[in-house]
């Protein structure tokens, strides 16, 4: 499952280098970024289409999912939510970097942040 976090340039956050050097002053191993970052003040609908910026850090995206499998494979944890809760815990997957804001559509914080 993917999870998408907001950016916004107003914060700083102005191109792919920016997500990178934010992820290390999150704490997060060699700038890892388990999410896709979306630019907020980006986005914008014309009729029946989205246009929107992200990016995506190809190596570190599937973190996440590879942890839930183990944990299904070993039978550590078979529920499926309560596998993707405790790994978001972990690792801090966010649906926004810098405000600790739920994910549009939870009413908690990052735990159980995917969908």
């Amino acid at each position: 499952m993917l999870w998408i976090a907001l950016v916004r340039s107003s914060e700083g956050i102005v191109a792919p280098n920016s997500t990178i050097e934010l992820m290390r002053d999150l704490g997060r191993p060699r700038g890892d970024m388990y999410e896709v970052a979306v630019w907020a003040d980006i986005l914008t609908v014309r009729g029946d289409e989205l246009f929107c910026t992200y990016t995506v850090d190809n190596q570190a995206v599937v973190v996440p999912e590879n942890i839930d499998a183990i944990r299904a494979l070993a039978g550590t944890v078979t529920d499926g939510t309560e596998s993707m809760s405790r790994t978001d815990a972990a690792l801090d997957v966010r649906a926004d970097f810098l405000a600790r804001a739920p994910h549009p559509g939870q009413a908690h914080s990052p735990e159980g942040a995917r969908s």
